[in-house]
């Protein structure tokens, strides 16, 4: 089991470098190909004062902008999969809202696996495409890079979030392909009396007997969030156990278990230390 073809979600040129590193450093580039997608709106609509009509030079100009930026991000997309010796095709995709994660829901449903690249808001730097798409609406697992880009090639150290439900499965399952180039696979379940779907004397061996089966050699460690959030404690294993990646379920904030959970979700779609593959 492998990954044999990955989405890239590029929103900028910025995306572009260490995004495809991250896909070249998943597999043997002989295995991958790699599709590049990034979106533009396909239509703007600029009134000029004082009547309020359209003003045929802004949206003129704008679409020139837009032109410039799809040819730019593409080029560079071209360039980076040739040096690394990548299979790949670009899709640039004009959409009415121009959101590149939404332009790649169609093209991601057909993929092994998404990659998209956070946000440095440290940086002020805005997120320019809707990842919360992208993870509840293209039904594939999604890598977030964090926003300096890194990941380990190879992945060695990978942390499993487990507490039994649906969707934390569907990730620990989605990221075999990883998890067997790993060297060290930790099964981490915070709190696991309060989780409804765990067996608190038992957590986590399930799972990892299961993985065993594929070869896996994975530690359960069982924790305490104490005074701290989910995600903390989390982060803290992540430190500890000085993970590359960090592997979990994701949840919508309308959910019980989210508020169980300690709202992990979004705190890490919107800061994580490491690189996270979640799978909804």
């Amino acid at each position: 089991m492998a990954y044999h073809t990955i989405l890239a979600v590029l929103s900028s040129v910025s995306d572009v470098a260490p995004v495809t590193q991250a896909v070249a450093g998943l597999a043997a580039s002989a295995e991958v190909h790699v599709i590049g997608c990034h979106g533009e709106p396909s239509q703007f609509v600029v009134l000029s004062a004082p009547i309020d009509v359209p003003d045929a030079a802004t949206i003129a100009a704008l679409y020139e902008q837009a032109d410039a930026r799809m040819q730019e991000i593409g080029d560079a997309f071209a360039k980076a999969c040739t040096t690394a010796g990548l299979s790949y095709e670009w899709r640039p995709v004009r959409s009415p809202g121009g959101d590149s994660a939404i332009s790649a829901l169609v093209s991601a449903r057909s993929c092994d696996l998404v990659i998209v690249r956070q946000a440095d808001r440290d940086a002020n730097e805005d997120m320019a495409t809707n990842i919360d798409a992208l993870l509840f609406e293209s039904g594939r697992p999604v890598l977030f890079l964090p926003p300096g880009g890194d990941l380990a090639a190879p992945v060695k150290r990978v942390l499993i979030a487990w507490d039994g439900s649906r969707e934390a499965a569907r990730a620990a399952h989605d990221a075999l392909p990883l998890l067997k180039a790993a060297s060290a696979v930790e099964i981490v379940v915070i709190d696991p009396d309060k989780l409804p779907d765990i067996d608190a004397p038992l957590a986590g061996t399930d799972l990892a007997a299961t993985l065993s089966r594929h070869g896996i050699h994975a530690n359960v460690t069982t924790a305490s969030k104490g005074s701290h959030s989910t995600a903390e404690a989390i982060a803290a294993q992540i430190k500890a156990s000085n993970a590359d990646l960090l592997v979990m379920g994701a949840y919508t904030h309308q959910r019980l278990r989210e508020w169980l959970f300690g709202g992990v979700t979004r705190a890490f779609i919107e800061k994580a230390p490491v690189a996270v593959l979640m799978s909804r």
